[in-house]
């Protein structure tokens, strides 16, 4: 089945991005990146995020923990991947500082603010570059609650792979970081995988609970 999960066709061109990404537009690149090239190697345990001590399980409703990936060796300050995958739907989390931390806790500072609205500028850019077609702002930014702990949250739609996607971006600062949460999957598939979403967010909710919120 063909997804928003699934590599566009021409994946070498994906790597040439992320070889410029540092240097033209930034983490949010890397991070596209990592999202389209759709690696297959399910984890069989819950992962450890050795700077936050967050535990992420290997199963959220019928996600499973897939990847979990350290860039800092390569691109210092992107920080670490979390990939969770069904056949039409991928949820990821972001932990990052791009060398500017320590960052705020919540999402009322302005490091925070202008990380989210360079995250949506970024994607447009990879509009304009190719990776994305026919992208649009559903939701340009909002304030949320995730179990009580707030984060700046936006949805857009946008093409890939010739498939119609929805993407949620959610982003607060955490222990020092970014987190960044970005939730996709075909459009078609939104009544299907929406309770996958609703776990997701829960799970961040329930790992994070030990954090006072700001």
């Amino acid at each position: 089945m063909r997804s928003c999960c699934r590599p566009a066709p021409n994946g070498g061109g994906d790597l040439t991005v992320v070889k410029r990404a540092s240097v033209l537009i930034g983490v949010a690149a890397v991070l596209f990146v990592y999202m389209v090239i759709a690696p297959m190697d399910g984890l069989a345990e819950p992962y450890r995020h050795q700077r936050t001590g967050l535990v992420f399980p290997d199963s959220v409703n019928t996600l499973r923990l897939f990847r979990a990936t350290d860039y800092e060796p390569l691109y210092a300050g992107v920080g670490t991947g979390i990939s969770y995958r069904t056949d039409t739907m991928r949820a990821d989390v972001f932990l990052y500082d791009r060398r500017e931390g320590p960052i705020p806790d919540g999402t009322s500072s302005k490091v925070v603010n202008d990380e989210f609205d360079g995250i949506v500028q970024e994607i447009h850019a990879l509009e304009a570059q190719g990776a994305y077609r026919n992208v649009s702002v559903i939701v340009k930014k909002e304030t949320i609650s995730v179990g009580g702990r707030k984060f700046l949250h936006g949805v857009l739609a946008y093409e890939l792979n010739n498939i119609k996607c929805i993407s949620h971006i959610y982003l607060a600062g955490y222990s020092g970081l970014f987190m960044r949460l970005r939730v996709v999957y075909a459009r078609d598939a939104k009544v299907r995988e929406e309770p996958n979403l609703a776990a997701f967010l829960t799970m961040i909710s329930d790992i994070t609970k030990t954090t006072p919120q700001p």
